[in-house]
């Protein structure tokens, strides 16, 4: 994309934004929507996880099949039929209100999201060159971040009951279609194959896409069970509440700085200091959890550093691969993320019955161990690419 003018890198830029801009705002609405609804028509607990499991079902289904049909599909067209079909599930909510309805409503849902997720991504990895690429992710994660934070207000402003709120979500989808009609024939086409397939990057690059599991993993265990985790080591219900705002907060502050550090510094050498800050913000959690005054600026801190990983590892698969290999190594980090967000709940819960309450952030703190083992390993026996950037 290097013969792109500045208006066209700009018009692109802004499709990109609105594509992740309607993503993490309507996640953020629905997913408390639905289990709201769910939760008034008086639908067994098990049934609401397994519902709210059929978007990360749905991109572990689909996202492997991403990469080819880009090579077939213009990124543009393809991002238009996912944002309609995204719109169009809303209102069908509504129209079949009932649970095994809203299984597969759910997971075509979760289709397009995923759709979204990946191509978006790519682009991005696409318009950005080696001296603004941290920048550019880490303002694209940016948004990411504050669109799923801003879900909630949305949704106390318009209320959970009636239409309304679906609609919401589909209007806030559709309006992202404007700049992205504005940009058309500016996305990056996919004219050849990729070198392998899309797990074969796990292997190829495991420090940079293992990034997406361990990142996926460890936000999923924080929006679930930190505020039951706060509670039971002697917050007040209140503090409890507040936590997932202080998380969120570090997520939306501190991914900008760390992407323009990724841009100044050995991209790997960021990645193992975020993985290694995210270890030591697990494990000092339990001597910290029944002092709000200590607890609150370390959670806060732990949620910057540890989206790190997100950031960096997108950023270095844009700096290692180009063309189609990038758009399978950007499935592989989206594949990956939605088994860590998928897997990881239940596995943190278990450890939190084993151990109550501190299971929590020894499973995390051991999960992110095993990864920062990784990503030191790659450190050490492979020499950057970009040592100036």
């Amino acid at each position: 994309m290097t013969g792109l003018s500045v208006k066209e890198r700009r018009r692109s830029l802004a499709a990109v934004i609105a594509c992740i801009t309607a993503v993490g705002a309507g996640l953020g609405l629905s997913i408390p929507l639905l289990a709201l609804r769910l939760e008034q028509q008086g639908i067994d607990t098990y049934l609401i996880g397994l519902n709210t499991a059929m978007p990360a079902l749905a991109t572990l289904a689909f996202t492997p099949f991403i990469p080819k049909l880009l090579g077939r599909v213009p990124p543009d067209k393809f991002l238009m039929l996912c944002m309609a079909v995204s719109a169009l599930c809303m209102p069908a909510y509504v129209l079949f209100p009932n649970i095994w309805a809203w299984f597969p409503i759910r997971f075509f849902n979760g289709m397009a999201l995923a759709g979204l997720f990946v191509v978006s991504e790519f682009w991005i990895n696409q318009l950005a060159d080696e001296h603004n690429r941290g920048k550019l992710i880490g303002l694209y994660g940016t948004i990411l971040s504050a669109g799923f934070a801003s879900g909630p207000l949305l949704l106390m402003a318009v209320g959970p009951e009636g239409a309304v709120p679906f609609l919401a979500v589909s209007a806030i989808t559709l309006s992202a279609a404007i700049p992205l009609f504005m940009a058309r024939g500016l996305a990056p086409r996919v004219e050849e194959k990729a070198s392998r397939g899309v797990l074969a990057f796990l292997f190829v690059a495991p420090a940079a896409t293992l990034a997406g599991l361990i990142y996926g993993a460890t936000e999923t265990n924080i929006f679930n069970l930190l505020p039951i985790y706060a509670l039971r080591s002697g917050q007040s219900v209140e503090m409890a509440a507040l936590v997932l705002t202080v998380f969120g907060a570090g997520n939306i502050l501190f991914q900008l700085p760390i992407g323009a550090l990724a841009d100044r510094m050995d991209r790997r050498l960021v990645l193992l200091i975020c993985a290694g800050a995210g270890f030591l913000g697990t494990a000092f959690l339990p001597a910290v959890a029944s002092n709000p005054w200590a607890f609150i600026p370390s959670l806060f801190l732990f949620g910057g550093v540890v989206v790190g990983m997100y950031t960096v590892g997108l950023t270095l698969l844009g700096e290692r691969f180009r063309g189609a290999d990038l758009a399978s190594a950007n499935s592989a980090f989206i594949l990956l993320y939605s088994l860590g967000a998928l897997g990881g709940p239940p596995l943190a819960g278990l450890s939190m019955d084993i151990w109550d309450p501190h299971g929590l952030p020894v499973f995390m703190a051991a999960l992110i161990g095993v990864y920062l083992v990784i990503v030191g390993w790659r450190y050490s026996t492979r020499r950057p690419r970009n040592p100036k950037a």
